[in-house]
């Protein structure tokens, strides 16, 4: 596919196709670090609170550069940015063992919880991001 095909995708013009896009690079990173933390043994929990907050260092300049194209930078939007990954953390974590522990830990389960805790934090950070730390 060449660049001016890249040009031409409607999902890269709006901040909601830009954001997924994103979110699916963080959701990756995310993924990978958990599991690669679970195959050396470590907690669920601790992994997925290491994995997200991997993640979240990548979804900070991705979202602020390319999503909302924001022109705030300095201490405050990352203070603002942290404060709400820490919100969504923990909302992330516990919905990723609420789920482990009413289901079990099977490999579909696993899956399953964090694709589950993944989507909640994401619709919890969209709205943060849009409405308080990267809006116009």
């Amino acid at each position: 596919m060449s660049v001016s095909h890249l040009k031409n995708i409607k999902l890269l013009h709006n901040q909601v196709g830009r954001f997924l896009i994103v979110g699916i690079i963080t959701v990756l990173i995310d993924f990978v670090i958990y599991i690669l933390l679970l195959f050396f043994d470590f907690e669920t929990d601790l992994s997925k609170a290491v994995s997200f907050s991997g993640g979240a260092i990548f979804a900070y300049f991705a979202n602020r550069g390319y999503t909302f194209k924001s022109k705030r930078k300095g201490l405050l939007s990352f203070a603002l940015f942290s404060t709400l990954y820490i919100l969504t953390l923990g909302v992330n974590v516990s919905m990723n063992e609420l789920i482990l522990s009413v289901f079990g830990k099977t490999q579909l389960i696993i899956i399953f919880a964090f694709i589950a805790a993944t989507g909640l934090s994401a619709a919890i950070n969209y709205i943060g991001m849009k409405y308080i730390i990267f809006r116009g």
